[in-house]
């Protein structure tokens, strides 16, 4: 019995051992199993939950809306904002590209207008931002605002002309309390290379409208009307063709006609056996060879007027006789529609004698009528010459008088050297005088008029020497109260020269530029470099400050409606609307219609950022990706307001593009994916239920004439996409005239060199012609070149990179007589104008039987009127023509490499995160594969079959 029971004993061990060994084996499984699972849990918790939550966070500026908030006083982003550091400071490239009327005469006689683009011509803008304060915000709603929730200041800029190698230095410097200083130590910047084509120079000359005559032929109506002004008030102007008003003899007399029409004076003069009335014909005023329109051809050739008209053709008088000369003994006849002007003058401004002149002499009547106490001639010629009355006549003059002097201390040298003035002022870089940089270069041909009056003054100071009451002369007196007329010239406020009123001669008005005043003159402490320190001092000393405002530091929380408003403009321009457009219901702009009763002024809310920073979207990729989303922006409008069309611009993500590539930006050596937004395709298309001008008179167009240039009645401009893109393809030919009651043609044909190098002469036709007629298809192939976008990185709703494209055209004022009364005035019954036929067959059919029959035995029955509000020198242009003038791109980099890099290491850090993840994952499935197999294991065999029991042991018989 004894090895049975040893037997027995041992089976008990046995079972006893394997009963042990599979629980702990048991309990080690489930052991591993929750070591695994809180581990995954841990980790998940740490580098996925966490992780993704604190970048997150971070992105979105840690419940501030942004992580460039400007909250704190250390923010980089406030530091970086009021950054002086030019050296370091990314600055902002500029391409202009301007449109050359090839054929002047032709257009304006009423051939398609062939204009040619030219350029680009390129220039470097240094801005830094002055008289800045942090405010509390308007966009708020917390009951306890940030106090320094809205970031306020004004913008100086400087520019570079990069037709040559520019050094540069800069002397500013940034106080505590973010004021700037001009008294840092000097920093040269690195040197600028020359961009410009080798082709291209500033001196260049283009030909095309120009807008401040548009201003000024708005604000008189019309040229006739304008011409009249010159000699007539506005009330005598009125009285033209009522009935029982006498001739007036003088502009002082009321209740009186201005003169009689044309086709009245005729028809009285044959029903009296060819006895003239007692009338002046207002023809007389129109006489090429006579005093006022050989005053105006003469001015505007100064001021680069083209030629429209020469020897040997007829008179715009209607006599049918040639002309021959003008008083100053001129054989052509010169408009101020149209000039030629260089590259330099477009960009910066340039002076106008024609405007000078004219618009004062013009506008004396209003001015008058406005006194509340009379004042003498003279010094009423004083307030308005140096602006104190821009506040009741129609043109606004500005301080002429002070400007005409400044051109002269540039200009006087020139008029030494010939018989005018002509020859360009000395460049920017070759003074240092701030008033002389201004003018750099500019053309000095209209400063020919105040020079003139060096001679004339002279003469009558001499005069009076001899006869202190010599009749026909009174001293000269200059508007500025100096006595420059003596020696430079002078704008006169009064004086008479051999019986002729010298009020307003040598004046010139100051036509500003398309782009900036620009004051970056010559370092004189450096050799061969221009100081930009000095230049942006410059511009705080001289240009009005117009503060805007952005909201920078939204209230502390998660996710509320103002952190969607991050980064946009509270108000622009010291404004948080602008007046934009005015609406009357008709589909073109009308001289009156800012001032007609029944116009809608429609404003526009300043909306929208500068394009550098949007609503951040955070992390939107799964974790251990190395990027921070997948580059699709939020679904928002993404609002650009656009400074030059008072208005802001939806841009929207460019969508997929060909083969799934996706767009990037780029750091030190890490690319991250992103978003190009594109401006909505119906961006400049009409909108039915807004009326705010858009659209107006084709889609493709923003109407921004009513609240552009110097009068109130503004000018025919729009603002658009480069050469019409995504607008109608009616723009590229112009043809219809339906509207002017004409045959079809005077529109518009556009080229465009295909060549960055010299395209040579203008010849589309010849073969191989370096120049492309441009088509709506043409314009839709090149919409990487032409287009504006914005590359924004989408988690942080940064603005990486944009270039903003955008152009500028004008149109001539339309004149039709039967919706603008003034527009009558221009009558020619002989059917030598081309347009408004059927207004004329109306006008003439509301005449008396007898009136009608006796003209009709005159000749004069085929009543028509000229084709727009340039009706007296150009009847034939038709006016409502949208002519390109300039487009520009702005290419603007707001971030760095480092910058860039930053939110490189962000998704670096969420890729750790991530691998982290995963590495963790993986050895938990072998963990929970070793520990679900232990407990399994256990838990499916019998006790008998333990696995550490050889098979013999198992199998061996039990003995007796």
């Amino acid at each position: 019995d004894q090895p049975q029971s040893n037997s027995l004993r041992r089976s008990e061990c046995e079972s006893v051992s394997r009963m042990v060994n599979s629980n702990v084996i048991r309990a080690g499984g489930l052991v591993i199993i929750a070591g695994t699972f809180y581990t995954l849990y841990a980790v998940f918790q740490n580098c996925v939950v966490d992780d993704a939550t604190n970048l997150h966070v971070g992105l979105v500026g840690a419940g501030r809306g942004s992580m460039y908030n400007t909250c704190s006083s250390d923010s980089k982003t406030l530091e970086k904002l009021t950054s002086v550091n030019l050296a370091n400071k990314k600055a902002t490239d500029l391409k202009y590209s301007f449109y050359n009327i090839n054929n002047p005469k032709e257009y304006l006689s009423g051939s398609d207008a062939v204009v040619v683009e030219q350029g680009p011509y390129n220039l470097r803008k240094y801005s830094v931002v002055y008289d800045v304060a942090q405010n509390p915000s308007t966009f708020t709603a917390a009951s306890e605002p940030e106090p320094n929730g809205a970031l306020e200041h004004s913008t100086a800029n400087a520019y570079l002309v990069l037709d040559r190698d520019v050094t540069a230095t800069s002397n500013l410097k940034r106080n505590a309390d973010l004021s700037l200083a001009f008294s840092g130590s000097k920093v040269t910047l690195p040197v600028a290379k020359r961009a410009m084509a080798s082709h291209l120079s500033m001196a260049d000359s283009v030909v095309n409208i120009s807008p401040d005559y548009l201003s000024f032929l708005g604000a008189m109506n019309d040229e006739v009307n304008m011409i009249l002004s010159l000699v007539c008030t506005s009330e005598q102007i009125a009285n033209i063709g009522v009935a029982g008003k006498s001739q007036c003899t003088s502009m002082s007399e009321a209740d009186c006609a201005c003169c009689m029409m044309d086709d009245d004076y005729t028809l009285a003069t044959s029903r009296s056996t060819n006895v003239p009335p007692a009338y002046t014909n207002c023809n007389s005023y129109f006489d090429d060879e006579g005093p006022i329109l050989s005053r105006l051809s003469r001015l505007a050739s100064h001021d680069g007027g083209v030629a429209i008209k020469a020897a040997g053709e007829k008179k715009y008088d209607g006599s049918g006789n040639d002309f021959t000369a003008t008083s100053f003994g001129q054989t052509e006849i010169h408009t101020a529609l149209v000039q030629g002007h260089t590259i330099n003058d477009l960009m910066f401004g340039y002076p106008s004698a024609y405007l000078g002149n004219v618009a004062f002499i013009a506008q004396r009547d209003q001015a008058k009528q406005s006194l509340v106490s009379s004042l003498n001639s003279t010094d009423l010629a004083k307030r308005m010459l140096t602006g104190q009355m821009d506040d009741v006549i129609s043109f606004k003059l500005g301080n002429i008088a002070e400007y005409t002097s400044k051109v002269g201390a540039v200009c006087f040298a020139n008029c030494l050297e010939g018989e005018d003035c002509s020859g360009q002022a000395p460049h920017r870089h070759e003074t240092s005088d701030v008033d002389k940089i201004k003018l750099g270069g500019i053309e000095c041909k209209p400063y020919t008029s105040t020079f003139e009056t060096v001679a004339k003054c002279t003469a009558i100071n001499a005069a009076l020497q001899n006869d202190p009451n010599a009749p026909g002369y009174d001293a000269c007196v200059c508007a500025n109260e100096s006595d420059e007329w003596s020696s430079q010239g002078c704008c006169l406020a009064g004086g008479e020269h051999n019986g002729s009123d010298l009020e307003g001669e040598g004046c010139l008005f100051e036509v500003a530029g398309v782009v900036d005043p620009n004051y970056v003159g010559m370092d004189t402490s450096i050799a061969n470099a221009v100081d930009l320190g000095t230049a942006l001092q410059s511009w705080t000393d001289m240009e009005v400050s117009n503060p805007s405002s952005t909201f920078m530091c939204p209230a502390l929380d998660v996710t509320i409606d103002e952190h969607f408003m991050f980064g946009q403009y509270e108000s622009y321009g010291g404004k948080t609307e602008h007046v934009t457009f005015y609406r009357t219901g008709n589909d073109r702009m009308r001289q009156d219609d800012v001032n007609n009763s029944t116009s809608t002024k429609y404003s526009t809310p300043v909306t929208g950022g500068s394009g550098e920073y949007f609503t951040p979207k955070g992390i939107t990729v799964k974790v251990g990706t190395s990027q921070l989303t997948d580059g699709s922006p939020l679904k928002l409008p993404h609002l650009v307001y656009i400074p030059r069309a008072k208005r802001s611009i939806d841009f929207m993500h460019e969508g997929r593009r060909d083969n799934y590539l996706r767009n990037k930006i780029c750091g030190t050596d890490t690319c991250l994916e992103s978003s190009r937004l594109i401006p909505n395709v119906t961006v400049f298309h009409m909108n039915e239920t807004v009326n705010d001008g858009t659209g107006m008179p084709f889609d493709g167009l923003q109407s921004v004439g009513h609240v552009s240039g110097p009068s109130k009645t503004g000018r025919p401009e729009y603002f658009h996409q480069p050469l019409y893109f995504d607008g109608d393809e009616t723009l590229y030919t112009q043809q219809d005239n339906s509207y002017a009651d004409r045959a079809d043609g005077n529109g518009i044909k556009i080229y465009r060199p295909t060549t960055d190098s010299d395209p040579g002469a203008f010849n589309p036709s010849a073969p191989g012609s370096n120049y492309q007629l441009v088509d709506k298809a043409y314009v839709d192939s090149q919409n990487e070149v032409l287009q504006s976008h914005i590359d924004i990185e989408v988690a942080s709703g940064l603005g990486v990179r944009q270039r903003m494209r955008f152009g500028t055209s004008h149109s001539i004022w339309e004149c039709d007589p039967s919706a603008n009364e003034k527009c009558k005035v221009a009558v020619n019954s002989k059917g030598a104008n081309a347009c408004y036929g059927t207004a004329g067959s109306t006008q003439f059919n509301t005449l008396a039987d007898a009136d009608k029959d006796d003209l009709t035995t005159l000749g004069r029955s085929n009543v028509t009127y000229p084709c727009s509000a340039a009706n007296l020198l150009t009847p034939r242009v038709v006016g409502g023509k949208i002519l390109p003038m300039y487009w520009y791109e702005e290419s603007t980099i707001h971030k760095t490499n480092e910058e860039i890099d930053l939110l490189a290491a962000y998704a670096d850090s969420y890729q750790v995160s991530g691998n982290t993840w995963f590495t963790v994952v993986t050895f938990s499935f072998v963990a929970l594969t070793v520990g679900v197999s232990m407990v399994l294991l256990c838990m499916c065999f019998e006790p008998k079959h333990d696995f550490m029991k050889s098979n013999s042991e198992e199998t061996a018989p039990l003995k007796a």
